[in-house]
């Protein structure tokens, strides 16, 4: 069994969400991928998707459903 999650996980998980992408987070928080997948479902913490963490990366900050999101249907 992997090690218990701690209110300060928690806390350090609901803050690095708003800004990492979920492998860095995993490696930050020395944990796999799938246990902070899992954690942040069950508290229903948003995590970002690849598209997102793209977007970000090419300077795109615009909002999916925004006018200038460039939106593929």
């Amino acid at each position: 069994m992997g090690k218990r999650w701690s209110d300060e996980d928690v806390d350090a998980l609901k803050r690095l969400a708003q800004r990492h992408p979920v492998p860095k987070i995993a490696e930050m928080m020395d944990r796999t991928v799938g246990s902070v997948v899992f954690k942040a479902h069950s508290l229903n913490v948003a995590l970002k998707t690849r598209q997102q963490e793209a977007r970000m990366s090419a300077g795109d900050t615009s909002q999916p459903g925004s006018p200038n999101s460039s939106r593929r249907y």
